[in-house]
């Protein structure tokens, strides 16, 4: 049925949204039992866990920069429903377009900024303080992300073009009960 389509749409963007956050969520687990175990070690034993300042620095750049496409895949951004809450359909979906619009303008931008001093950090051999990572592997998560969050927008856009602007004031799947 030809209605279904969005509806279709929705359940396969949320579908690809799950990858991108179990990666977070691993990201996340490692964190914290890495803060834990690091804690523990200082209070009973007296020792410090090398390196967990520059562990932590990449697990939080793979924790937010990976969940970010799963987060526009599912549509749940903070947003405010002040302008929904007046039930203008025209004026929701424009919002909506000009929103995404400008999301995708700052993602881009944004990862185009990045590739130039990750190639700095690549080409002087930079590395952490105390790992000697290189420095260049932290622009991977962020690149990652970006470059799907590029993908996860245009496939967004698309599904509420689709929809037309009655499904500009569709909430989403978890919000509509």
């Amino acid at each position: 049925m030809p209605g279904d389509r969005p509806d279709r749409l929705r359940a396969r963007l949320e579908w690809a949204a799950r990858p991108f956050g179990w990666v977070a969520v691993a990201a996340l687990l490692f964190m914290m039992l890495l803060t834990t175990v690091a804690v523990f070690a200082r209070a009973l034993f007296g020792i410090e866990v090398f390196g967990v300042v520059d562990m932590m620095e990449m697990a939080l750049a793979v924790c937010i920069f990976v969940a970010l496409p799963g987060v526009f895949l599912r549509d749940e951004h903070i947003t405010v429903a002040l302008v929904d809450s007046l039930r203008s359909v025209r004026l929701t979906f424009a919002l909506r377009l000009a929103g995404l619009a400008l999301s995708l303008a700052f993602i881009v931008v944004t990862l185009v900024e990045i590739v130039p001093p990750a190639l700095d950090k690549y080409r002087y051999n930079e590395g952490t303080m105390t790992l000697q990572l290189p420095r260049w592997w932290q622009a991977v998560p962020i690149a990652v992300g970006f470059g799907c969050s590029v993908i996860a927008v245009l496939a967004v856009a698309w599904r509420l073009v689709r929809g037309g602007p009655k499904r500009a004031l569709e909430l989403p799947a978890q919000d509509a009960d």
